[in-house]
């Protein structure tokens, strides 16, 4: 844990919440109980830059600043990878203009190929069933005379 000094103390608080600064720009911020006094400001400006920081303090300045220039070498190299990311979208992107006609060209290709394919199957089914009609005919005539031979022969063995 750090000790921390409590702030100072405000000098007469009652006039800069009351509107009465003297000087500073009270008519926008009357309402909100709100007043710029540009002189106590400079006067605080002034006094905080001629501050001394305590040992604690600056140390802990000096371990902000570090961090703080870590987190900036990380964005920027952060920063880096996105715009690495960036210009390898944008040369996808330009590949896949460039690639877009030549596809379109082989989708249609196989759209004519697929439909030529279509009718092909169709006639060559018509060939087969007209030749399965035919040939199951023959089959069936052959297959009787064969089981008319085996029932002879069975017949004259055993009869």
């Amino acid at each position: 844990t750090r000790n921390v000094p409590p702030p100072p103390a405000r000098t007469n608080p009652g006039n800069i919440a009351s509107g009465a600064g003297g000087n500073g720009r009270t008519g926008k911020n009357k309402g909100k109980g709100i007043a710029l006094d540009e002189s106590s400001l400079n006067e605080a400006m002034a006094g905080a830059e001629n501050m001394e920081h305590s040992e604690e303090s600056s140390a802990f300045r000096r371990e902000f600043e570090a961090k703080k220039k870590t987190q900036d070498k990380g964005l920027d190299d952060i920063s880096k990878g996105l715009r690495v990311l960036r210009n390898l979208g944008g040369e996808m992107d330009d590949e896949v203009k460039r690639q877009a006609p030549v596809m379109d060209a082989i989708d249609n290709k196989m759209d004519s190929t697929a439909a030529e394919l279509r009718t092909a199957n169709g006639k060559l089914k018509k060939i087969v069933t007209q030749m399965r009609s035919t040939r199951h005919f023959c089959i069936d005539v052959i297959l009787i005379f064969i089981v008319l031979g085996i029932s002879l022969y069975l017949y004259n063995q055993f009869g």
